[in-house]
């Protein structure tokens, strides 16, 4: 989510009363309030209170999610390799655990979003058999399906509470790594010292990574929509996270605007040096 910053200097130049109105308002949506947000107010009141409002659309209107899963699924997005912005992972983790969430709450969401590597074989997967198919090399032995692979599916099914046929070529060609991702993923999912988050708050953590703006892979956008449906996700629910995810755009606002600040302010310090040292 948005980027968050940290100047050592604290902007000087008060806000008007609208100006301090938007700004509650920003605040009350779980924004942490910070000097780049306050420069932005200044300079573009429009813009602000545009974003504000499209944020508060997500987390308030009346929302369907608990405040907990809101900033858990806030953190998810944030903490996704696809997008790694710190500063969003700092305010989430924290604002999480104000909302409720626990270590392992938190935790196990990191967890789960540490699946997204495997995009890597599912997207690139289709493409080796295009590519095996130009060659006229057969492909066959990448749709049939042996008694082992069937157990290997059967284990992930057992182990997920699902099963996608896009897996069927991976099963074929790389058993061995199947088998591993099957472990690695259903971590999250086992009883005991995991398994904490509802089975229906973990799909819709998955549907939020993938839904991503720096991300956006469909296929699983997808299947795990239809899982969380299948948990007792409303219709809302989804499109609730997805209108959390929407606000991932300000970023482009927030991390060059923070540059440019550091920009103008090296420049004016060089101009008043140069403007005495004459």
């Amino acid at each position: 989510m948005p980027y968050y910053s940290v100047h050592k200097r604290a902007p000087t130049t008060p806000l008007t009363t609208t100006q301090e109105h938007l700004k509650t308002a920003l605040i009350a949506t779980g924004e942490p309030w910070t000097p780049t947000w306050h420069n932005l107010l200044l300079l573009d009141p429009t813009y602000f209170a545009a974003y504000t409002r499209l944020r508060s659309a997500a987390v308030h209107k009346p929302h369907h999610l608990p405040r907990k899963t809101q900033e858990l699924l806030l953190l998810a997005l944030d903490a996704s390799v696809t997008h790694l912005h710190d500063h969003g992972i700092q305010a989430h983790t924290t604002a999480a655990v104000h909302a409720g969430a626990t270590r392992e709450e938190i935790l196990e969401t990191l967890e789960l979003v540490s699946v997204l590597g495997v995009h890597a074989v599912t997207v690139g997967m289709p493409l080796l058999q295009e590519v095996l198919a130009e060659r006229g090399e057969s492909i066959e032995a990448l749709t049939a399906v042996t008694p082992q692979q069937e157990k290997l599916k059967e284990e992930f099914r057992l182990q997920r509470g699902y099963y996608s046929p896009s897996w069927d070529a991976v099963v074929a060609l790389s058993p061995e790594f199947f088998a591993a991702y099957t472990a690695f993923s259903a971590v999250p999912f086992k009883h005991g010292s995991h398994n904490h988050l509802e089975p229906k708050v973990k799909e819709l953590i998955f549907v939020a990574i993938d839904a991503a703006t720096t991300h956006l892979y469909a296929p699983g956008l997808k299947i795990h929509m239809r899982n969380a449906m299948q948990c007792g996700a409303t219709k809302e629910d989804v499109m609730e996270v997805l209108e959390l995810a929407a606000g991932m755009g300000v970023v482009s606002v927030l991390r060059v605007w923070r540059r440019l600040q550091r920009t103008w302010s090296r420049r004016s310090e060089t101009e008043v040096t140069q403007g005495l040292e004459r």
